[in-house]
């Protein structure tokens, strides 16, 4: 039998029936799915990428939703070889915003934390001065203000609408272990090691989905403050460049860090 086009990777033990009926629906059907079940998440996703037979490595959570369209839109951009990686929106409702203080906080930015966020300039998947990830691709309504033509190069892959040469991803070595807790940054460092070798991505307005949040899972892991760090630095350090901004930024979230800490001990007691 032939390979696949695809490899549809799902973090999870137990994926949701409603989605596998979803991925039963899609307009494109030569894939594979391929479940990261094993515990830790970077182990679970080496093992997972030694499984893929598919030419592209697709990456999403068990909690979204997708439309029929979406894998067909997400791999059309892959017909160009100078193409490693494509990504699209991961909309999250609005009654799902509150599970994530990120989300909610970028909905509304108090000004300072808009200036930090470049101004509001809209740029989905992009990467601000400060070092974090836009959130622009998380609000349905932005693209409906905005205009975005699909020759738009994003800065990094969304990390739950992710689609890579699996070829590439193994050439550069796979996900790196060093990258711990909620693992934040392992898949951006694969993507700029592959970027480096002269690809670039592609973005996809019409290649969206909606993630879902829920405060389950690893909910309280967010709040390990010096791993999330850890891997925000190890990121940059490699791939980033150096604005004054970044200073700022791990200010303001290590401060997060220690408040959200505290009030969990105290809700404890």
């Amino acid at each position: 039998m032939a390979n696949p086009k695809a490899s549809i990777v799902i973090l999870s033990k137990n994926p949701p029936q409603a989605l596998i009926e979803q991925l039963k629906a899609q307009t494109f059907q030569d894939f594979e799915i391929v479940y990261a079940r094993e515990r830790g998440i970077l182990f679970a996703m080496n093992l997972a990428l030694e499984r893929c037979r598919g030419e592209i490595m697709v990456r999403i959570d068990d909690d979204v939703s997708i439309p029929p369209k979406w894998l067909e839109s997400l791999l059309k951009p892959f017909s160009d070889p100078d193409v490693c990686g494509v990504t699209g929106p991961t909309f999250v409702p609005k009654d799902r915003r509150n599970n994530r203080d990120s989300i909610r906080y970028a909905e509304n930015p108090h000004w300072f934390l808009k200036w930090l966020y470049d101004n509001g300039k809209f740029m989905p998947a992009g990467i601000y001065k400060c070092g974090c990830v836009s959130y622009d691709s998380n609000y349905e309504e932005r693209f409906k203000e905005n205009y975005i033509h699909f020759s738009y190069e994003p800065d990094h892959l969304e990390g739950t609408n992710w689609a890579m040469r699996t070829e590439l991803i193994r050439k550069v070595g796979g996900f790196d272990k060093k990258f711990d807790g909620v693992c934040e940054w392992f898949d951006d460092d694969v993507t700029f090691k592959i970027k480096k070798l002269g690809y670039r991505l592609a973005y996809r307005a019409d290649a969206y989905l909606y993630h879902l949040l829920e405060k389950g899972g690893h909910f309280n892991e967010r709040f390990e403050g010096w791993g999330r760090i850890k891997n925000f630095l190890r990121f940059h350090i490699r791939h980033g460049k150096f604005h004054p901004k970044m200073v700022l930024y791990l200010l303001v979230w290590w401060g997060y860090f220690i408040s959200k800490k505290w009030g969990i001990k105290n809700d404890a007691r």
